[in-house]
């Protein structure tokens, strides 16, 4: 049996709707665990009429009421509650696998949080820096060389260092979580036109294509830097197992453009397996049962993949 726990996140958001949604759909010998207040899960087990909840137990957080679309210190203080319970049942063997639901930045920074989301929470828990933020779907892989921080902090952070240790993490990933003997990776360039031969930058010359080199490039199976607008442009993503972006914006509108509705954010590099849909509380939707669960099921095969095949299980 496999143990999944799963968090509410923001509980003034469609978190806990969605995963009751998609608890729905999944069939095996799995056993989830509902963090957060359960007079909210139990609310929403009830709205949406789940008549055999068995393989369901409850971690209570304690009784709360809800402002649905408005993100509070409350909210916020439950969202990492949760977290930190889900952290401490995987620490204790309670459960394999953590599927998040998504958090309010706004909120966490309300009820006092000094990390921006949950990829900063958990890499901080094992005291790493060889994480990755990924994103899954059918259409391609993706990952970040930096995450959220201001554009004009991005050139800042990007060294030779910084773009070796995160290449190493997603092709690890990819070979040991998804199973992949060979993978290919594709590095987006930093500036218009990857730096057009340093015309428009030096990022690529001095930094990104030294590191591809170091790797031994192509039999590594990394390639690049492409430009990115050609390389969306002609689908190339395609031909490629995984593709590394510099910044967030950079792979993160094509990917959503493409899977907005069943994209999967996963943490790579860490030993817990942690996984979410890839999108935001949706506060405009919170209460009204209108939200799509489609990213949150996908969030739960994804988990469940990566566990297996880390694992060996058929």
């Amino acid at each position: 049996m496999i143990k999944i726990g799963i968090t509410c996140g923001d509980i003034n958001g469609v978190g806990p709707e969605v995963a009751i949604k998609a608890l729905k759909q999944i069939h095996g010998d799995y056993k989830f665990y509902l963090i957060g207040p359960k007079n909210l899960w139990l609310n929403q087990i009830s709205k949406l009429k789940v008549d055999n909840f068995g393989s369901f137990e409850l971690v209570d957080l304690g009784k709360f009421s809800i402002t649905p679309g408005t993100p509070t210190a409350t909210s916020g203080k439950i969202s990492i509650q949760a977290i930190n319970e889900s952290i401490k049942l995987w620490d204790d063997k309670v459960i394999d696998i953590i599927i998040t639901a998504p958090i309010s930045k706004e909120a966490i920074f309300k009820a006092g949080s000094k990390f921006k989301g949950h990829t900063e929470i958990f890499a901080n828990h094992f005291k790493t820096n060889k994480y990755v933020m990924m994103f899954l779907s059918r259409s391609f892989y993706a990952a970040l060389m930096t995450i959220h921080i201001p554009i004009k902090e991005v050139s800042k952070q990007l060294t030779k260092e910084l773009l070796e240790n995160k290449i190493q993490v997603v092709r690890n990933s990819l070979k040991e979580d998804f199973s992949l003997r060979s993978p290919k990776i594709a590095i987006m360039g930093l500036n218009p036109h990857a730096g057009e031969s340093t015309v428009i930058g030096r990022e690529e010359s001095e930094i990104i294509i030294p590191v591809i080199k170091k790797l031994s490039g192509n039999k590594f199976g990394i390639y690049g830097p492409f430009s990115p607008d050609g390389f969306f442009g002609r689908k190339e993503y395609k031909n490629f197992h995984c593709v590394i972006g510099m910044y967030h914006d950079q792979v993160l509108i094509p990917f959503k453009l493409l899977n907005f509705n069943n994209g999967v954010n996963f943490t790579a590099g860490l030993p817990l397996i942690r996984t979410s849909p890839d999108h935001g509380t949706a506060f405009n939707l919170a209460g009204k049962n209108l939200a799509d669960h489609r990213s949150m099921l996908e969030a739960i095969k994804y988990g469940i993949k990566i566990f297996k095949n880390r694992h060996g299980i058929k």
